[in-house]
């Protein structure tokens, strides 16, 4: 989940706002793509859980805690803003003048929506380490592992929110629709 969800999401997110040195269909490719590799790890994690929780003696309750129902919601999340993102930015290109102003005004909301969903996708990983931490007798070193990378992981998401939301071009440039967010 970590590897879907923060790694290949987050470098995504990174990937689209940052890239400024590729023709901007590249970088909407490549933005879909990383998303699009989430996928798997994603299916695997929830796929995981649930037979951890089911082969179990006896069997453990599914959506019991609030790190269940978190990760829910943003997987939830994740999969409408990729076919939203999928169909409103790469399908509807293929008539690129008529669907320009339905395109430009999803901009806006997609890119505050993925911003919400990783920013979901790092406080559902923090609270499954907290879970596990509270829930588990672990040695303290291994206490001292896992908060640590509740910590990086609130850092990373920090880190990437501020990089995505200033901005790199000077106040008088001109700013395109598909670059805004």
């Amino acid at each position: 989940m970590i590897a879907g969800f923060i790694t290949f999401s987050g470098f995504s997110i990174l990937l689209y706002r940052l890239c400024r040195c590729l023709k901007h269909i590249y970088v909407k490719l490549a933005h879909m793509f990383f998303h699009a590799c989430a996928i798997p790890c994603i299916v695997v994690g929830f796929l995981a859980v649930f037979d951890s929780h089911n082969l179990q003696e006896p069997p453990l309750p599914n959506f019991y805690s609030l790190h269940s129902w978190l990760g829910f919601v943003t997987m939830g999340l994740f999969a409408l803003q990729f076919i939203v993102g999928f169909f409103s930015f790469l399908v509807l290109l293929c008539c690129e003048n008529a669907t320009y102003g339905c395109r430009a005004a999803m901009v806006p909301i997609h890119a505050s929506f993925g911003l919400v969903n990783f920013m979901l996708a790092i406080a559902t990983c923090v609270t499954g380490l907290t879970e596990k931490v509270i829930s588990a007798q672990f040695p303290e070193a291994e206490k001292i592992v896992m908060n640590s990378l509740g910590m990086v992981l609130v850092a990373i998401g920090i880190v990437v929110s501020v990089a995505v939301r200033r901005s790199n071009a000077p106040a008088t440039a001109k700013v395109y629709v598909t670059e805004r967010l």
